[in-house]
């Protein structure tokens, strides 16, 4: 699979993401005396968070986009209208 330079740093990304929270609980253990766990399901809940994130992100962006359209839409009619006068 040829994956674009964008994809291997997101996959690089939550590989270290990952592997410093398995630290800080190996840190939090040492230091507090108390157990926590990184699972895989935890690196699969940390995935599904991103995706959320990413397509919230998406939406906003797409009615930011949507609407700088349509103003400069209004303008250029707007423009149009102006020159007839």
């Amino acid at each position: 699979m040829n994956l674009g330079a964008e994809e291997e740093g997101c996959i690089e990304m939550f590989k270290i993401i990952h592997q410093s929270v398995e630290q800080k609980v190996i840190d939090f253990k040492d230091e507090f005396r108390r157990i926590s766990y990184v699972t895989p399901t935890s690196f699969l809940e940390l995935l599904s968070m991103y995706k959320k994130v990413l397509t919230d992100k998406r939406q906003e962006n797409d009615f930011a986009r949507n609407r700088l359209t349509k103003g400069l839409e209004v303008l250029k009619q707007a423009a149009i209208e102006v020159d007839q006068m």
